[in-house]
This record gives C-alpha cells, sequence and structure tokens, in this order.
C-alpha cells in the first residue's frame, strides 16, 4: 500500500493517478544489450504490466541497445551508451550524470549496474556464481558485489535466494524484497497437433521422450544433468526413452554419452511454440539441478502439462510445491524409478493436474505489483529517512576504479600493440637496432 499527498491508501497496481508528485525510477537496460531471453523476458513482462496498471508512469528506461528492446506503451526512454565490462568505473558515473539529468529518485538495474550518488535498489535474479564456486574476480561479478553494497534496499525473484543473498552479505534476516517470477505468456497446454508435428519434424516418433531444458553442466556441473544420463543408464533398455535436449552446448558433452551409451539422444535449439509442444508431449520433463535461483522451466513445464521431476533443493521446493516427483542430486536410481512411475497414467495425470494448478499461483502481473510495491516501499523509506543513502566513497571509488580501467588499456591497448607488430616486423627484417630510435614516438615508453 502507499498514500498519496491526501492520505488516500492505495494499492500499488492501481497508482496511475494516486500520487501528486511522481517519483522518478530509472532502470538501466543493460541486459537486452547482452541477451534477449530469460531476464529479458522477465523485464518485458514486467514493462507490459506496468503498462496496464500506470507504474509506467514512474519509469525512465535507460535503452543500450539490443536487438530486443522492450517497446511496453507509455514508456519513457532515452538513449544511453552501450556498456562496456573493460570500462566500468566510467560507465557508473556515466549513470549517476543521467540519474542527475532526469531527476532520478531511484535506481534500478536489469543486470548489476549502479550510480554513484542516486540511491539503489538492487534487483537480483539467483546467488548462483556465489554458491557454486565461479570465479569472483570476473568484473561482472564484481559489479554484482557492488550493486549489492551500494543499495538502500534489496529484491530477489525467490526467499531462498533472499535468505541466501543476506546470509552471504551480511543483511538483516528478511529485510529483503521477494517478488517471484510469472509464466512467460507462450507456455500453456499444447494441442495434439502441435505434438505431433513436434514430433515428425524432429523425427522422434512415438517414442517416448524425456526432456532436459537449458544448460547442461553449469559452473561446476552444478545443473547436473549427468544425473539423467546415468538413471537412463542404469535401464535395461536404454533406448526405451529418447533423450530430448533443448538449449545448452551444441553437442552433447562425452561424460554424458559415456554414462548412458546406448540412449538414443536428441540435442535440438527451438523457439517458444515448438518448446511448448515439446513440454506437452514429454514423458517427463526433468530438472536435476543441485542450485537454482528460481527454476523457471519448472513452471514452464507444468503449464504446459508436463509431469516434473526435479531435486529438492534451493528455490526448487518453493516452486515446484507438491506439484513435483522429488529425487536426491546423486540417486540416479530414484530418478529411474520416477521415470517409471510416470508410465502409471493415474500417477502421471495427478502429477500434470498438480503442475497446471500450481504454475496458475505465479503471475507476471502479480510480480509486478511486487516489485513495484518494493520500489514505492523504499522511496518512501529514503523519503523518511528510514533507509540510508549511498555515501560519498561511491564517486571517489568509481573516478579511482575509472582511471585504473584507463591505464589498463593503454597498456594493452592499439598503441602498445602498433609498437609491438612494429617490434616484430624490424626484427624479421634484421633491423631491431634501427627500432630504438622509435622510443620518442612513445613518449619515452619502452621497446
Amino acid at each position: 500500500m502507499t498514500r498519496d499527498t491526501g492520505g488516500r491508501a492505495t494499492r500499488v497496481g492501481d497508482q496511475r493517478a494516486t500520487r501528486t508528485a511522481l517519483p522518478c525510477i530509472v532502470v538501466d537496460g543493460i541486459f537486452f544489450q547482452y541477451a534477449s531471453s530469460g531476464i529479458a523476458r522477465v523485464w518485458t513482462a514486467l514493462l507490459e504490466e506496468w503498462a496496464k496498471s500506470g507504474f509506467i508512469d514512474y519509469v525512465v528506461f535507460l535503452d543500450r541497445g539490443g536487438d530486443s528492446m522492450p517497446r511496453a506503451a507509455g514508456l519513457r526512454s532515452v538513449p544511453m551508451a552501450r556498456h562496456d565490462y573493460a570500462r566500468t568505473g566510467a560507465g557508473s558515473l556515466e549513470i549517476e550524470k543521467v540519474c542527475r539529468e532526469l531527476g532520478a529518485d531511484l535506481f534500478l538495474s536489469t543486470y548489476y549496474t549502479a550510480p554513484t550518488s542516486t540511491p539503489s535498489v538492487f534487483f537480483g535474479y539467483d546467488m548462483i556464481p556465489e554458491m557454486t564456486g565461479a570465479d569472483l574476480t570476473q568484473e561482472v561479478w564484481r559489479e554484482k558485489r557492488r550493486a549489492i553494497l551500494h543499495a538502500s534496499a534489496h529484491l530477489m525473484i525467490s526467499e531462498n535466494s533472499a535468505r541466501d543473498l543476506e546470509t552471504l552479505y551480511g543483511l538483516q534476516p528478511n529485510s529483503t524484497f521477494v517478488a517471484h517470477c510469472g509464466v512467460w505468456k507462450s507456455f500453456r497446454p499444447a494441442g495434439g497437433m502441435e505434438i505431433a508435428s513436434f514430433r515428425s519434424k524432429y523425427g522422434i516418433g512415438e517414442t517416448p521422450y524425456i526432456l532436459i531444458v537449458g544448460e547442461r553442466m553449469g559452473v561446476d556441473g552444478y545443473k547436473n544433468a549427468a544425473l539423467v544420463f546415468k538413471a537412463v543408464g542404469r535401464m535395461t533398455d536404454q533406448k526405451r526413452y529418447t533423450v530430448v535436449c533443448v538449449g545448452g552446448s551444441p553437442s552433447i558433452e562425452p561424460l554424458f554419452k559415456a554414462a548412458a551409451p546406448g540412449a538414443r539422444i536428441i540435442r535440438l535449439t527451438l523457439d517458444d511454440d515448438e518448446l511448448r509442444a515439446a513440454y506437452g508431449g514429454a514423458h517427463a520433463f526433468l530438472y536435476p539441478s543441485r542450485y537454482e535461483g528460481f527454476g523457471m522451466p519448472v513452471l514452464e513445464a507444468m503449464a504446459c502439462g508436463a509431469p516434473v521431476v526435479t531435486c529438492r533443493n534451493s528455490s526448487l521446493v518453493e516452486v515446484a510445491g507438491d506439484a513435483a516427483l522429488f529425487v536426491g542430486e546423486d540417486d540416479a536410481g530414484g530418478l529411474a524409478s520416477a521415470i517409471e512411475r510416470l508410465c502409471d497414467l493415474t500417477v502421471r495425470n495427478d502429477y500434470i493436474a498438480r503442475g497446471s494448478e500450481r504454475a496458475k499461483q505465479f503471475s507476471f502481473s502479480e510480480m509486478a505489483r511486487q516489485v513495484g510495491d518494493a520500489l514505492l516501499k523504499t522511496h518512501d523509506g529514503l523519503a523518511q529517512g528510514e533507509l540510508s543513502r549511498p555515501n560519498g566513497i561511491w564517486q571517489d571509488f568509481r573516478e579511482e576504479l575509472q582511471l585504473r580501467q584507463e591505464a589498463a588499456w593503454h597498456r594493452r591497448g592499439p598503441l602498445p600493440a602498433i609498437r609491438r607488430l612494429m617490434v616484430a616486423s624490424l626484427r624479421r627484417a634484421g633491423l631491431l637496432p634501427a627500432a630504438k630510435r622509435l622510443r620518442s614516438l612513445w613518449h619515452g615508453q619502452t621497446l
């Protein structure tokens, strides 16, 4: 709930004309520069829902380009220089400059950027790098850490991810806002003709198939698709089920093939309509991940009528509820038994029905309301002095980082590269002594 200047209580979803002074919330569209699925879909859905509710009136979108830039009705956008992880110091200073020009009250990024003085809300999707042993010295994860530390408030897409964030960063327990994702509009039950066409097009035939979607390995194997192949390898007839892998590496990993040498494996790249059919026709959708920030494919599969088998960890229980069969992350025998159990039509239909009802509990309209609520509460908390604003150290830090990155660029940039090529050419020509006379051209830099 929010209040306008007349003191009238209003729902966040109904605030098109509830505030006489609208807060200005700047949203950095960085993610659309890099990718068009996953997080981009979440943001496209949020903007569409905000256009319906009127929350879009608060938003100014920083357009960094990209083929899938959202065009929600009423969305104000301003062009922004393309993001570059080699110059994050300068990038943050540029964001701050734009925020000041726009009179921003609050900043939100689609992927881990931050200004310096303008208050921000950190919007995170998972803590996978931190929880799975990724190389956190990479600049993308350094920026994530900076965004977390800069933020006046934090928002995650699952309760589990919120608790992990609080634990890892020593944040106050239960201080993180949570907004669950919805189901993308493409994912709904497929018709029989769609499924038959999908089977025919990709040569699957009438053989029952088990489905895997997305990355199969992940950092240190956390996606755990190896469990699927081990389970199939335990079966007396490894060809009983075709293993259909959608997305991930173009080639099936040799380790997986070795675990089920007799299995028929098909790897596909599908659009949403074909993926809907793939879900709908699957004997089972398998999602054996060891850790997820949310687990969107689980909801997609349930919405399309596929029975789901997954693991009881991280956010997967939170998302699947009692609508999935659960197995241990290392229990190949248990997964094989779960696949076989779904041959019983009573069991199968029960889990399909449960999944359908479960998927209905997640919507992007509700997510948009929850995110909007978090942003307005943060804005009000800052105005009332209940939340801390970023201090001046951020400006100093970004200016220093800018200088360091510029110096690093000059050390490995075009002039040193040209210099090295010239020296190599002189050496090959036997004229290396002449190269010493070029030193003055490089402002005292040694060759």
